[in-house]
């Protein structure tokens, strides 16, 4: 068999013969780990602390760690140089077996996926999307898409600043309708002499929400620059919303209600006057 490896290269596997051994008692396993992860040399896993010591580190009376060693001594995973009290602890050192036996589970885990030295990684088959050289893929274009998109120009209003009709700005925020912004907006309008929202700006759908396209979602510190620079723009959004409101209505047919002596009579020559008795008709 082949040489065995320091323990501090084949810890884990010495702790896993541990922990999936079902016929070790738990409080001999938590001894153990407790050695080896705590004391045991890297070379050989030989440790020394005093019962007493394991015990204070794992909450047990010192007589419990003894048996608790006993027990991993019987079991074949330790070797137990019981010392005296008079200056000489004990010493306990992993199994010249299980320290066999935790090289070989190392030695095949690592032929398990085997590196390759010369491209410092793994070899893995050429597999994936092949990416374009544009920063991109070419798709084709999804129609459904295309049509939620025109859908939603089309609903948005128009907004200020802007070349077509169902864009949104991009320094403007959605807000729903409802909310305590809604409100802290229409009280900092109250302040400046303004109406409320819903009458100055119509409501516009939003991802399934009804709402209103503001400079932000909440209005910013009374008197500051920042809030100057909302109130101008919240102004000229009210503006073009009722310009494209007026420009949206039908224009008012007037109906011709002239009488029909007043039509007649323009139908006259020029030279003729009409009479009296005609004029009368007309008033």
């Amino acid at each position: 068999m082949s040489e065995v490896l320091p323990f501090c290269k084949i810890k884990l596997q010495y702790l896993l013969e541990m922990v999936t051994d079902h016929e070790l008692d738990d409080n001999a396993l938590r001894v153990a780990l407790y050695l080896a992860l705590a004391h045991a040399d890297h070379a050989t896993g030989e440790s020394r602390p005093s019962f007493e010591t394991i015990g204070a580190a794992i909450g047990k009376h010192a007589k419990s760690v003894k048996r608790a060693l006993n027990k991993v001594e019987a079991a074949g995973y330790m070797t137990v140089e019981r010392g005296t009290n008079k200056g000489k602890s004990s010493r306990y050192r992993p199994t010249e077996a299980a320290l066999k036996r935790a090289t070989e589970r190392r030695r095949e885990g690592d032929k398990v996926v085997p590196l390759s030295r010369a491209k410092g990684g793994h070899s893995c088959p050429q597999s994936g999307t092949d990416l374009s050289g544009k920063g991109g893929q070419d798709r084709p274009p999804n129609r459904e898409q295309e049509l939620r998109k025109e859908q939603a120009r089309a609903s948005a209003p128009d907004l200020p600043d802007e070349g077509q009709s169902g864009g949104t700005r991009p320094d403007l925020v959605f807000v729903s309708r409802g909310i305590c912004f809604v409100r802290d907006w229409d009280a900092r309008l109250a302040r400046e002499g303004m109406t409320t929202l819903d009458r100055s700006l119509p409501l516009s759908p939003h991802e399934h929400h009804l709402g209103y396209w503001l400079p932000a979602r909440t209005p910013a510190p009374a008197d500051s620059a920042e809030w100057q620079a909302q109130l101008r723009l919240l102004r000229d959004v009210i503006r073009q919303a009722q310009d494209d409101a007026c420009a949206a209505s039908p224009a008012p047919r007037i109906a011709s209600f002239a009488p029909r002596q007043t039509q007649s009579a323009s139908c006259l020559p020029q030279d003729v006057a009409p009479s009296a008795e005609e004029n009368r008709h007309a008033v």
